[in-house]
This record gives structure tokens, sequence and C-alpha cells, in this order.
């Protein structure tokens, strides 16, 4: 992102997180919701696009047995926290399937490694609702790992897996914040405004929210 999309973003997140900690406020009033949850979604979405292009970045002039060190790394991560939540629910064959090491998942060769390490992301987004709220697995771990795996296949001279299906995902960051910048000024503002006599307090903190700062 370039500097003008970096102030803007920050506005993104100020006004995401007060209408967040103000929801008790607009919650009686579906339209602010509906567009308080568009807008989400789209700033959502700019944070995986610039993900990616980090991790692009970051892969710049890699091996690919670095890359592969990489993916391996993060798969057994992930899979030690499937394992864990197998082990507990008594589930044997999962908990086995999920038993690798980085050590053995490294030295697989690649026609083994590429089946181990997509079996391992299926398995974590079988159970994603649970790992995340109870084994302390993020949804950017798997994201992460799933870039990376794409990675290694690109430079293995094979398809993408994983690389975002939907349309929404592929999208630049210029038309992110477009479409962004099209929902604060044509809904969230206008909705917003039923509120500059009802709840001036409130209108008032959200307009100080919309305040893009040059840092």
């Amino acid at each position: 992102m370039n500097k003008n999309q970096i102030n803007k973003k920050e506005m993104y997140d100020a006004v995401s997180s007060y209408l967040d900690s103000k929801s008790a406020l607009w919650a009686t009033i579906p339209k602010v919701g509906e567009f308080k949850n568009a807008f989400t979604a789209v700033i959502t979405q700019i944070d995986t696009v610039q993900y990616e292009q980090q991790q692009a970045q970051v892969f710049l002039g890699k091996t690919k047995t670095q890359i592969k060190s990489v993916v391996a790394e993060k798969a057994d991560i992930l899979n030690d926290s499937v394992e864990a939540f197998a082990s507990i629910t008594g589930d044997e064959k999962l908990r086995l399937k999920m038993s690798a090491s980085y050590t053995s998942l490294y030295r697989l060769r690649n026609a083994d490694f590429i089946p181990a390490i997509k079996a391992i992301i299926e398995a974590v987004e079988a159970n994603i609702e649970v790992l995340t709220t109870e084994y302390g697995v993020t949804r950017e771990q798997v994201e992460g790992l799933k870039t990376d795996f794409d990675e290694f296949l690109a430079i293995n001279g094979q398809p993408r897996a994983y690389k975002i299906a939907s349309v929404e995902a592929t999208k630049s960051l210029e038309l992110l914040f477009e479409e962004a910048d099209t929902i604060l000024d044509n809904q969230l503002d206008k909705v917003m405004s039923l509120f500059k006599r009802r709840d001036p307090g409130f209108y008032n903190g959200y307009i100080a929210a919309r305040v893009i700062v040059d840092s």
C-alpha cells in the first residue's frame, strides 16, 4: 500500500472500531448494520490482499527448498493443533493423520509432500471454528500457509491450489479502496445522519473517526 492508502486504511479501521464499540446505539437500525457489515467485509479483503502482496515480496529470491521449509514449519504448527483436538475428542484416525513433525514433512518427496500439506489444510478448515475458539489457531495462520503453499506449487511448476477463488479476493487494492469509500460516502454517512439530533455525541464521534490523519 502507498502512503495515502495506509492513511485511509487507518481511518477505515477507526470507523469500524468506533461503530463496534457503540453497537448498542445503532443496533435497532438494520440499515446501519447492513452497511457496517459490507464495510467490514471490504476491510477484511484489503487486509487479505495486502498480506498476499507482502508474502509475495518475502518469497522473491527464495529457493524451492527454502519455501518448502517454511511451508513444512507452518503446517507442523497447525497440525499440532488438530492433533491435540483429535486426541481430546477421541478421533484416533485424525490424530494419527496429523501426527507428522516438521522434519518428517520436510523430508517427504515433493510428490508426497503436496498431498500431505493439502490434507493438513483440509483438516484445519474442516474444524476451523473449534480450532480458532479453543486451540489458539488464527485464520491468518491458515491463510498464510495456503499462500506459502501456493508459492511452493508455483515454483514447482504446478497450478496454485488455494489462490483465493472468489472474484472479490482478486480485486486490486485500488478497487477495494474505491468500494470502501463508496460505502462510507453513499451509505454509512447518509444513514448515520439519523443521529445528528437524536444522539449528537455518537454522531460527532463517528465524524471524528472519519477524519484521515496524514501520518
